[in-house]
């Protein structure tokens, strides 16, 4: 028999295994024979075809046995995948199959029935479907195309992330898994659900919701108090780069909630599982990623005039040592001298300045008052002080020999004004008043100590008035008492 004979009688003998009255495992394996020979999609509107698609498309709607019924619909949508043209005609056939809930997809061993019957799913809105994708998802255990075609779908029919985790978290704490060591098969389940999770939520539009870092938590940390914690280091390494990973995911495509601290609540308990050791050095790259985030919530809040106590204690949580913790937040506060001096503060310490009362506050906000006048009057020192002194020689020696009588007089009040001058910038020095910017010189302009004057703002511009400032102990500058002028 020639090559070609046998590759008919080989096709015709699967289209009549395909067409005839079958099991839905027979109609699989002679469509899988079809797809070899590469019958399909060419010969697509061969009779036996369409009669083996109907034949499918019934047992998907109508197989008493609920495995067979799921193995019909993963066929009929692997049919609908092989010859495209027939996808809306098959997903109309198969509507009365999600007219009510389908059963479990663990029914199916082979990894790829349970892919197509996720794609099937993915193709209805029921109000069942959500509750049923998360089971699915919390049982799929190998099956990593399945599992990422589920959280799709979930995500999907899901108003907000913070609900889809909640629908996940919810089947994850009825997972036990029959091993040795459940609690390590539980985290390796969980890790590969937070992966695929990730790529989907990355491609996905859905809002935050109501606190998805406190359902993020519930996801990782419910199963794990359920079944107990994994013990072996490569399985609690792997789960906890994974929830970094995450956290890092949800906080830069969702940034209403970079400055949330229970967004990054998850963090602690992962760090718990190591015990006293720390983080282990393999976890160096994630938790970069999530200090230079928190570390960008910090001063998004800061520039707002706005500290956060919780977020700032992330830091020492994400920091191998709190050392480091402290030396990230003191250097934001010295990269950003435009922040409030609160917050300036609140950064380089980690302490809030103590609130006064009232009357203290009251007396503050006068003295603050003076402290302006003051500076003006040390700048208006300055300028007389300059000018006599650059005067007093020629003047002095031109009255000697025009009004002699007016050379005493003119010498006391040249003394006087330096006596003035010396006088003001000791009053400026006890409360720490000082002034920023020389008049003619070309600074950097920072809106914090200075306003501009005229239409035209540019990065470097010329002081027409300097700030007034009030400089800390160490002598760095403080308040702003009022602002200068550039131009």
């Amino acid at each position: 028999m020639s090559d070609a004979s046998s590759s008919n009688a080989k096709s015709a003998e699967l289209l009549a295994a395909f067409a005839g009255d079958v099991s839905p495992e027979q109609r699989r394996d002679a469509l899988t024979g079809l797809i070899a020979v590469k019958f399909l999609p060419k010969e697509a509107e061969h009779p036996a075809v369409i009669a083996g698609r109907d034949r499918l498309l019934h047992d998907a709607c109508r197989h008493p046995d609920d495995r067979l019924r799921l193995v019909a619909i993963a066929e009929s949508i692997r049919l609908a995948q092989v010859v495209k043209r027939w996808l809306p005609d098959v997903t109309k056939a198969l509507e009365p199959a999600f007219a009510n809930e389908l059963p479990a997809l663990s029914l199916l061993q082979d990894a790829d029935a349970r892919l197509n019957v996720a794609r099937a799913c993915a193709l209805f809105d029921r109000t069942w479907l959500p509750d049923y994708l998360a089971r699915s998802v919390a049982d799929e255990e190998q099956g990593e195309k399945a599992r990422t075609e589920l959280i799709g779908a979930l995500l999907s029919r899901s108003r907000t992330l913070a609900d889809a985790l909640i629908a996940l978290s919810q089947p994850f704490v009825r997972v036990k898994p029959v091993t040795e060591s459940p609690g390590d098969s539980l985290a390796r389940r969980l890790t590969r659900t937070l992966s695929s999770l990730r790529m989907a939520l990355v491609e996905s539009d859905l809002e935050a919701g109501a606190d998805p870092g406190q359902a993020l938590t519930s996801l990782v940390t419910g199963p794990l108090n359920a079944t107990g914690k994994p013990q072996d280091d490569k399985a609690k390494t792997e789960l906890t780069r994974e929830v970094l990973l995450t956290v890092h995911d949800i906080v830069r495509t969702r940034f209403s909630v970079v400055a949330e601290p229970t967004m990054y609540q998850v963090v602690s308990y992962c760090r718990r599982l190591f015990g006293g050791s720390g983080w282990p050095d393999d976890l160096a790259t994630p938790l970069e990623r999530l200090v230079t985030d928190v570390t960008e919530a910090l001063l998004l809040l800061g520039r707002q005039g706005k500290r956060n106590q919780p977020l700032r204690e992330q830091l020492d949580v994400l920091c191998k040592y709190p050392e480091r913790a402290r030396v990230i937040a003191k250097n934001l506060a010295a990269r950003h001298p435009e922040l409030d001096e609160d917050v300036r503060v609140w950064l380089d310490t980690g302490r809030v300045r103590l609130e006064r009362d009232l009357r203290v506050a009251a007396v503050e906000v006068e003295a603050g008052s003076a402290d302006a006048a003051i500076g003006l009057a040390l700048e208006a020192a300055r300028l007389a002080r300059h000018a006599s002194d650059g005067v007093r020689g020629q003047l002095l020696s031109g009255l000697e020999i025009f009004e002699p009588s007016l050379v005493s007089p003119t010498q006391g009040l040249l003394d006087r004004v330096k006596q003035v001058a010396v006088q003001v910038e000791q009053v400026a020095a006890l409360r720490n008043v000082q002034l920023l910017g020389t008049p003619g010189e070309e600074v950097e302009v920072s809106p914090k100590f200075f306003e501009v004057v005229g239409d035209s703002p540019r990065a470097r511009m010329v002081v027409r008035q300097p700030a007034v400032v009030r400089t800390r102990g160490d002598g760095a500058v403080g308040d702003v008492l009022l602002k200068g002028l550039v131009e």
